[in-house]
């Protein structure tokens, strides 16, 4: 778990390009194409300080802050599970969420 630290949440919830759904990326690549397998679904998102009052209101042992969050699911159907987070930009949730994606390639190059 990532915390905000000193950034306000004010400041951080801004349009990001990483909010939204994604697909997890396998960690070895396909022989013939080089690219990655698809599988699964999560979404990357926002949660204020309404989300937060009623997921702390639900009786988690664990309490929740303002920030970006990911948490297993698809488009239309309840999450698998807890939300990871919060992170102070939604593309650290999605490095979180997917260490695989392509898009961190060059970075790790």
């Amino acid at each position: 778990m990532m915390i905000i630290g000193t950034m306000r949440a004010e400041e951080s919830k801004v349009h990001d390009t990483w909010e939204g759904y994604h697909s997890f990326h396998s960690e070895t690549e396909d022989l013939l194409t080089g690219e990655r397998d698809t599988y699964g679904s999560f979404e990357i998102f926002w949660a204020d300080a309404n989300d937060v009052a009623v997921w702390n209101d639900s009786g988690l042992d664990y309490t929740y802050r303002e920030g970006w969050y990911w948490w297993a699911c698809f488009p239309g159907c309840l999450p698998d599970g807890d939300p990871s987070g919060p992170f102070a930009t939604s593309r650290q949730a999605l490095e979180d969420a997917d260490e695989w994606s392509p898009e961190f390639d060059d970075e790790y190059a």
